[in-house]
């Protein structure tokens, strides 16, 4: 009897997701003819057909999707034996990815690395920068492992490890500075504030954090980047909200006056997340364990 094959089976769940042969293909890393042979192969073994074709969006069958969600479990519990020999082996040795939001990797990833280098010399990083919402998506497709990134935030079927917890900050022109420090809340001028743009998790956090009401009237200044709204307050364009590990040098020009808040601070949570059904959950909680030991944030240090 002639049985799929475990990368028929991989190519069919990159179908059902990527909702393309051409997507899937991509998805899988192979060529669209390759992957639609092997479909084709597949339904040939089972002797049923798998694929709604001529359509723009491919769907699948009753029988497809029934294949697809047994193939999910086929793979998983294969993906288990392989971690689990990998980890009795070598815990964290060979590939992991790892997504970061923008305000957190180009700050807290360079501080971290050497330590997770030098307990676990094997472990390959594979790193990715995006917001929130695509490394969320990120992990829901099994594009990447886990991600570092604030709460609050929802993440739907995945877990939440929270790590360490991190004020913000004001930073203002030193030159057109007239707040004394501490600050209150109520020091700030919300048409003065510079934010990110929509889409980044830290604009909602801070404005969150800090009580803030944005008028409507307000001039549209916004960033893509911390290290951009840095030097437009740098430039006398008004006053931002940093977290504390953005606060150091060389990332705060000398121009640049960082000033603590009034206890309590506003603070924002950084830690990991992960699907709930992960068979790498040992090794994330080992991560976290040599991040929480390893790292001090700024004002620890």
């Amino acid at each position: 009897m002639n049985r799929p094959t475990l990368r028929q089976l991989g190519y069919l769940i990159a179908l059902q997701d990527a909702k393309s042969f051409s997507g899937a293909a991509e998805l899988s890393n192979v060529t669209q003819s390759t992957l639609s042979a092997a479909i084709l192969d597949l339904e040939e073994t089972l002797q049923q057909r798998l694929v709604n074709r001529g359509r723009k969006n491919i769907t699948l069958t009753a029988f497809g999707e029934e294949t697809c969600e047994t193939a999910r479990t086929i793979l998983n519990k294969v993906d288990h034996l392989l971690y689990r020999a990998q980890a009795i082996k070598s815990p964290l040795c060979g590939p992991l990815r790892l997504g970061v939001i923008p305000t957190i990797a180009p700050y807290f990833l360079p501080r971290i690395m050497p330590a997770l280098q030098e307990s676990y010399p094997e472990l390959e990083l594979h790193l990715y920068e995006d917001i929130s919402a695509r490394l969320v998506d990120k992990i829901q497709h099994n594009e990447i492992d886990l991600a570092l990134m604030a709460f609050p935030y929802k993440t739907p079927d995945m877990t939440q490890l929270p790590l360490f917890k991190e004020p913000f900050f004001l930073a203002c022109p030193q030159s057109r500075c007239t707040i004394k420090k501490p600050v209150s809340l109520e020091d700030l001028d919300p048409d003065q504030l510079l934010l990110l743009e929509d889409g980044h998790c830290l604009r909602d956090h801070a404005i969150e954090a800090c009580k803030l009401k944005i008028p409507s009237t307000r001039k549209a200044y916004s960033a893509t980047g911390l290290q951009t709204l840095i030097q437009m307050v740098n430039n006398g364009m008004g006053m931002t909200l940093l977290p504390e590990m953005a606060t150091q040098t060389p990332h705060v020009p000398e121009n640049v006056s960082i000033l603590p808040f009034k206890n309590p601070s506003p603070m924002r949570e950084i830690g990991f997340i992960w699907k709930n059904n992960t068979l790498r959950k040992e090794e994330f909680l080992m991560l976290a364990t040599i991040i929480k030991k390893r790292y001090k944030t700024p004002h620890e240090q």
